[in-house]
């Protein structure tokens, strides 16, 4: 469990503490048929909690007392500046409205006391999110990667990114150049599509450029997921996505790594664990079946190491398990891999950097395609 120094009692020193608010988020991942998690992060520590009531049945927020969801180990709460907190016993398919609580810590240097500063803040700002619906008619999602820390070309692409649009957002990889900073990567990462994150679901797909950086390894923290790795599986609608990760891509004996590297390792203990999910009851049962991993299974002379392992070792099972689509970036420009044209036995679609990728589908089984540049002019579009 990340924690952070007790930045309350450094500053309740020399001033009086604000009331709480958060830094960056919230932002809402990880959601299930019945439950969700939001995350954001505080300037001070603080003790928080996440209240929340059903969406859609017209009452007040405080007509009633609402559940309340805190974040605790062992039977203790947490006190911080980072803040993940899971709201369960939902009902799938079902809206819901959330509101961020909380108090800024004063002192902590105490074991046998807490003390806080101004009284416990309730954030106006009410925000929606709707659990899983594995039985829902359609599926859409919008997908951007690549984005380097270009703040302004990643909210310009996502702008029109809404609600009634978007089931989730896809971040396909390298969001950011490198992780040396928790903070300064949630910014990147989040800040840009603020008003997004806070009621479509994140789905986090990891690229080589976010495993370099010394707080590489806080990563998983800012995105959980339903096995704590980098590669899951997730259903919405009739939608089954695997989420592969390829790591690095070059060799681990590259000098860029250090002796840092042991993706290999890292790869074939996915690949385990790739060979046994495709037999997982949620994806047989999907009628659409795609695969979400930042550097595509391609294998042809220009390929690096890494895109020609997961050709040799993932795609075959892929290929077996069915997979209608694969959805990729890495390269920085646009390009699609049709049938056949490297051992694959469905279409791999690369989106460039400078492009949003928007996909739909039902339970047909037809998927469409739609590719946005920063001015929202459609570039790309393809049926399956």
């Amino acid at each position: 469990m990340l924690t952070s120094m007790s930045l309350g009692s450094a500053y309740a020193k020399k001033d009086k503490l604000p009331p709480f608010k958060p830094q960056f988020g919230p932002w809402v991942t990880n959601v299930t048929e019945t439950s969700f998690t939001v995350l954001w992060t505080t300037e001070y520590d603080a003790l928080v909690s996440l209240e929340v009531a059903p969406g859609d049945d017209g009452s007040e927020f405080e007509s009633a007392e609402r559940a309340s969801f805190v974040e605790s180990v062992a039977g203790r709460r947490i006190t911080g500046r980072y803040h993940r907190v899971t709201a369960t016993g939902l009902e799938p398919g079902r809206t819901y409205r959330y509101r961020l609580v909380g108090q800024n810590v004063e002192d902590d240097s105490n074991a046998y006391g807490t003390t806080y500063g101004v009284k416990k803040t309730i954030q106006a700002k009410l925000f929606i999110v709707s659990t899983i619906d594995v039985n829902k008619d359609t599926c859409r999602f919008s997908m951007v990667n690549d984005m380097h820390h270009n703040l302004t070309k990643f909210s310009t692409l996502m702008k029109d990114v809404n609600r009634e649009n978007c089931d989730f957002v896809v971040l396909n990889g390298d969001i950011t150049s490198t992780s040396t900073s928790l903070d300064t990567t949630i910014r990147h990462t989040f800040e840009p599509i603020a008003t997004q994150c806070a009621s479509i679901p994140v789905v986090y797909s990891r690229g080589n450029h976010e495993g370099r950086g010394r707080e590489f390894h806080r990563l998983p923290w800012m995105c959980p997921t339903p096995t704590g790795e980098f590669y899951y599986l997730f259903r919405q609608g009739p939608v089954a996505a695997i989420v592969l990760d390829a790591g690095e891509d070059k060799p681990d004996s590259s000098s860029e790594y250090s002796g840092t590297a042991v993706y290999d390792e890292y790869r074939q203990v996915q690949l385990e664990w790739l060979k046994e999910i495709v037999k997982d009851p949620a994806f047989k049962s999907a009628p659409v079946k795609i695969c979400i991993m930042h550097i595509p299974t391609i294998n042809d002379r220009n390929s690096w190491y890494s895109q020609k392992w997961a050709n040799k070792y993932f795609l075959p099972i892929l290929n077996e398990a069915g997979i209608m689509a694969m959805f990729s970036g890495h390269h920085h420009k646009h390009f699609v891999r049709e049938k056949g044209d490297c051992g694959n036995n469905f279409p791999i679609v690369v989106n460039s950097n400078n492009e949003r990728m928007d996909f739909a589908t039902d339970k047909s089984g037809r998927i469409n395609l739609k590719f946005y540049d920063v001015n929202g002019t459609l570039t790309h579009e393809y049926n399956y």
